[in-house]
């Protein structure tokens, strides 16, 4: 896989703060949000982990958007992506 750019870094880190942001608000574990949309904790813990280099999909996403009631422009639709 290429390097990503630091823009891309940037992004990558910013959608991982906002879903942990998200979940916990919501109260959810990882444990619980994982079985909810039917992917293995393990895989997704990257997903919110900062220091991982794992990035999430946009299907994976939109997965946990559904799940948290949620679309993805609302996901994306926060200060921090401003």
């Amino acid at each position: 896989m290429a390097k990503l750019r630091k823009e891309d870094e940037i992004l990558k880190t910013k959608i991982k703060e906002r879903l942990s942001k998200l979940r916990n608000e919501l109260g959810d574990s990882k444990s619980d949000l994982s079985k909810n949309i039917d992917i293995d904790r393990q895989n997704f813990q990257p997903w919110e982990n900062l220091k991982s280099n794992r990035g999430i999909s946009i299907y994976s996403l939109n997965r946990i958007c559904n799940a948290l009631g949620i679309t993805l422009k609302e996901f994306f639709d926060d200060e921090l992506f401003r």
